[in-house]
């Protein structure tokens, strides 16, 4: 596989897991888990961690990189990083076009 056509299904993991309406209730599952789960008043870092990957997409969108470059390349660490500054740059670029709806939307 190319480095783009790793970097269009990292984005389109991430894009499913964080914000599609097929795991919304996963997500709030995992919000609500993640929000009684607390000793101290700080949840502990299993719960954070699994708290960003089904919340940030930054932080999804890196470890789905970084699998899927393991798999399918050899210089798999400079792939992992160039992956992840593509889908960096998509979701920059999609957060942006979103905005600008949203904005339209409420005129």
């Amino acid at each position: 596989m190319s480095i783009i056509e790793i970097a269009l299904v990292v984005f389109a993991i991430t894009l499913i897991v964080n914000k599609s309406q097929i795991l919304a209730n996963k997500r709030e599952f995992v919000k609500t888990y993640y929000e009684s789960s607390t000793l101290n008043g700080i949840p502990s870092f299993l719960h954070t961690f699994w708290y960003k990957m089904w919340n940030c997409s930054m932080c999804l969108g890196f470890w789905v990189s970084l699998g899927l470059c393991y798999h399918y390349r050899e210089d798999w660490i400079s792939s992992t990083l160039i992956v992840f500054g593509i889908n960096w740059l998509i979701h920059c670029v999609e957060n942006y076009l979103f905005q600008i709806g949203y904005k339209t939307e409420k005129r």
